[in-house]
């Protein structure tokens, strides 16, 4: 007889027990006293701090140029001719009026002859026409005495014609004589006035064929060519031998302490620039040639504008540059100072986010603000600042300097050497410039 063949009597005490057992189960597991959350301390992140110092600082553009000089001239044959010698070569500093080159001047020679002749030669006619001249007038002054002889005759004849003591045949050829002097009066007096009128033209003759000979010796001068400032030879283009024509540049010459530099700048700068120019605030900047930084100032802005391109050229002027630092031409990097900022705060690129939003410390808290930013900074050991503005900092803030991927609205944070841990840097004053700024 198996168990569930037993009389229901005999089955009922284990049940009995088995469910009291679950019951007590029940009511211990209920009535068990309750054990308290564990809770994990907030995190206070790390960050570095400033404080905030308002003053008037100058944003910096970084910017590069290109090394040009005012004195930059190519040299050039004025005449053609064959290059007999070359007195310099690439690279060689000359004074002003040093010979560079020269050329056969046995052509301009031949033709400065020609033109001495020429003037020479009209010099003669000159003389002989004052000689004509002079030689009419007198002539002049007696053929007016004959005519006034022949007209006292011709009024004497008439009297005496009607008198009857003269034959018609004299009087008419007393009245011819008169006529003929007449004619002779007036040929003398156009010979005069032709002389005046030839006297002229030898005049401009004589101008026209002193100029050309003073060409022709010009251009015997330019035989021999000369430096017309002193500066460094570059680009040589012809050696001896040579057949140079008119017009063909020979060499370059640059004055290296003439140096400016060519910048072309922002066209929303432009205006700022050319206004702080107008009431004389000197606009410094740095140069790095070769590794050098070298002052250099602001002098002018062009004044047109090229449409679609977005900059305006600017020139600077540097103070002090050795000879021979950097070549003509050669593309250099400029940090600009731009008119101060007034009321401007610099704070590291790092503690912005985004495009105009920082953090300041509040009771051990992060507080996002807006700010305006009026511009960048480079400073002399290469960082780079933002300049920014806002009402909502006060000098006693601390603006938050560390970049944090978790950076929130009332993130708890604590400054660096108050942690226990690694201590502040060392960050420069907000006040630091450039050299020369």
């Amino acid at each position: 007889m198996t168990w569930f063949q037993l009389p229901r009597k005999l089955l009922r005490p284990p049940l009995l027990i088995l469910a009291a057992a679950a019951g007590i189960a029940v009511l211990l597991v209920s009535t068990r006293p309750e054990e308290p959350e564990a809770t994990l301390p907030e995190r206070a992140w790390t960050v570095d701090v400033i404080d905030v110092a308002r003053g008037e600082l100058r944003p910096t553009l970084e910017l590069y140029g290109r090394l040009e000089s005012p004195q930059d001239a190519g040299i050039t044959a004025a005449v053609a001719g064959e290059v007999r010698a070359v007195l310099v070569r690439d690279g060689y500093s000359v004074n002003a009026g040093q010979g560079l080159l020269r050329m056969d001047d046995r052509e301009a020679r031949l033709t400065m002859m020609q033109r001495e002749a020429d003037v020479r030669d009209l010099n003669a006619q000159v003389r002989l026409e004052e000689r004509r001249s002079a030689r009419n007038s007198e002539a002049l002054a007696g053929e007016l005495e004959l005519l006034e002889l022949a007209e006292r005759d011709s009024t004497r004849a008439r009297q005496l014609r009607q008198e009857g003591l003269l034959s018609q045949s004299d009087l008419d050829s007393v009245e011819e004589a008169l006529k003929r002097q007449q004619i002779a009066v007036n040929s003398r007096e156009l010979a005069i006035e032709e002389s005046e009128i030839r006297a002229t033209q030898l005049e401009a003759q004589m101008m026209r064929a002193e100029a050309l000979l003073e060409q022709a010796r010009l251009d015997l001068e330019r035989m021999q060519v000369v430096a017309p400032f002193a500066g460094v030879v570059s680009g040589l283009a012809v050696s001896e031998g040579d057949r140079a024509q008119a017009g063909q540049i020979l060499m370059r010459i640059h004055n290296p302490e003439a140096l400016e530099l060519r910048v072309q700048v922002p066209t929303r700068h432009a205006f700022r620039i050319r206004d702080a120019l107008a009431v004389g605030i000197t606009l410094p900047a740095q140069v790095e040639l070769e590794r050098s930084f070298y002052p250099a100032r602001l002098e002018r802005v062009s004044g047109q504008i090229r449409a679609g391109a977005g900059t305006v050229e600017t020139f600077l002027a540097l103070d002090a540059v050795p000879v021979g630092v950097s070549a003509l031409g050669a593309t250099v990097r400029v940090l600009l100072s731009l008119p101060p900022e007034p009321d401007a705060i610099a704070v590291p690129a790092e503690a912005i986010y985004g495009r105009d939003r920082l953090f300041k410390m509040v009771d051990g808290r992060m507080r996002g603000i807006t700010v305006e930013r009026v511009g960048e900074r480079v400073l002399a050991d290469g960082r780079s600042e933002v300049l920014v503005r806002s009402p909502d900092l006060a000098p006693d803030d601390q603006i938050i300097v560390t970049k944090l991927s978790t950076a929130t609205d009332g993130l708890l944070v604590r400054v660096a050497d108050q942690a226990g841990g690694r201590s502040t840097p060392d960050l420069p004053p907000s006040d630091t410039r450039l050299a020369g700024d």
